[in-house]
């Protein structure tokens, strides 16, 4: 019988929950983006948790139907997960999903009650729940459906914002960009179980948030994106460059942690130098999670 610490690991590493804390630093960055463009104030304490409850709720519904899906090709391909591993059966991940996606649906209907325009609120949060749904029935099918995982992440966005007012111009741009480093990330995921580096267009694709220095105003901003830049140099050199020495997984883990600088370097531009630093802090944070539950 598996020991409640190693179950709870197991139901940890299903839902990639080191990756959890990117999820929190999106929804900070795009409210407060918005509030900024709106010049309105930020989301009450209230708002906020059903917030970041309600699309915590959705990521980790993702994650676990991700694996569900993917059992039988993990079983195929030896991929060392929890379902293939026999730490817990499809039946459990499957009612776990139906909970997750059940307590998600509450805590949006809680706060479509308390946003003054929640027709965008919950339309915002529909296109998301269907990028969800579309990406893990098609990604193992279609090889662009990565496209569909960037939208994950953009639309995630846009129902952050969309927690105040209808999500301003800046908000589809930020969307757009996190959307395509989101894409160029997971097409490398593709190649992930063969350590593969097929083309260097997912790493062009990973500079998208350097279209942020156009708006690049402030001496804040600047160190954030050489930090960013030296990150992933950093680890394409160690982990990419060299066929001899590629670990494509590695390299992945690192563009995953690069995520809360993505949101550092919004704040930034926003004029938001404390939630930019609470950025960069749980980019530092990040590497030790992963270390303890794998992030891909």
């Amino acid at each position: 019988m598996n020991s409640p610490a190693l179950n709870l690991k197991t139901w940890m590493t299903l839902g990639r929950v080191s990756n959890l804390p990117t999820v929190w630093t999106n929804v900070m960055a795009a409210a407060l983006l918005a509030s900024n463009a709106g010049a309105l104030a930020p989301p009450s304490s209230l708002v906020w948790v059903l917030l970041l409850a309600a699309l915590s709720l959705l990521y980790l519904a993702g994650m676990l139907l991700n694996d569900l899906l993917d059992a039988d090709w993990d079983q195929q391909h030896q991929n060392p997960r929890p379902i293939t591993l026999g730490l817990v059966s499809r039946q459990q991940v499957r009612l776990a999903t139906t909970l997750l996606l059940a307590l998600a649906a509450a805590a949006l209907l809680g706060l479509s009650q308390r946003v003054d325009q929640p027709h965008w609120l919950l339309g915002s949060a529909a296109l998301l729940v269907g990028c969800i749904l579309g990406y893990n029935l098609l990604h193992k099918k279609y090889t662009h459906s990565v496209w569909l995982m960037g939208a994950c992440r953009s639309t995630l966005y846009l129902t952050a914002a969309a927690s105040l007012a209808v999500p301003p111009e800046p908000i589809w741009l930020c969307a757009i960009l996190l959307g395509v480093y989101i894409s160029g990330l997971t097409y490398l995921a593709r190649q992930e179980h063969r350590n593969q580096l097929l083309s260097r267009l997912p790493l062009a694709l990973m500079l998208s948030p350097l279209a942020l220095a156009f708006y690049g105003d402030n001496a804040w901003f600047w160190p954030v994106l050489l930090l960013w830049l030296g990150w992933l140099g950093w680890h394409y050199w160690r982990h990419l460059a060299n066929p001899r020495h590629r670990q494509v997984r590695a390299f992945i883990g690192a563009g995953l942690a690069a995520l809360p600088l993505f949101d550092a370097l919004v704040l930034a531009v926003a004029d938001q130098p404390l939630g930019s630093l609470i950025g960069v802090l749980v980019f530092f944070l990040l590497p030790h999670l992963q270390r303890w539950i794998k992030p891909t």
